[in-house]
């Protein structure tokens, strides 16, 4: 896939976001869909976590070739980080914001920045363009 596609495709989840949050009752927010199953408070916030973790990604990817990234662990951060106490609208214009930079920086790039990859601590090699995709 070409990588302005690829960009515009990145962009586009924040429409695709934006979507399926609209509307939320506040009172829908904390309930689970099933015992164990995340809410969607939950979700959001866990969406706006993996967006930064996956923009300082790209970013060490893109200027520093090689660079260690480093797993994490979803279920830990939930319960750590208290997403389900978290506000979720800030949550949501979090990830707007970090995806709409992010999508800049993104297409910014020199062509040579896409052939470039990290090493995933459990991945192994992973390249700019799989990392967006």
């Amino acid at each position: 896939m070409e990588t302005h596609r690829l960009i515009d495709r990145f962009e586009a989840g924040i429409a695709a976001m934006e979507s399926a949050f609209a509307g939320t009752p506040e009172a829908l927010l904390d309930v689970a869909p099933a015992p164990g199953k995340w809410t969607i408070r939950q979700i959001v916030v866990h969406v706006a976590d993996a967006d930064v973790v996956s923009a300082m990604r790209f970013r060490q990817v893109a200027a520093e070739p090689g660079a260690r990234l480093i797993a994490w662990d979803q279920e830990v951060w939930t319960e750590k980080l208290s997403y389900s106490k978290q506000p979720a609208q800030e949550a949501m214009q979090a990830f707007i914001a970090v995806r709409r930079f992010t999508a800049q920086m993104l297409r910014n790039l020199p062509e040579a920045a896409w052939q470039q990859a990290g090493d995933h601590s459990e991945k192994g090699p992973v390249g700019l363009k799989d990392l967006v995709d």
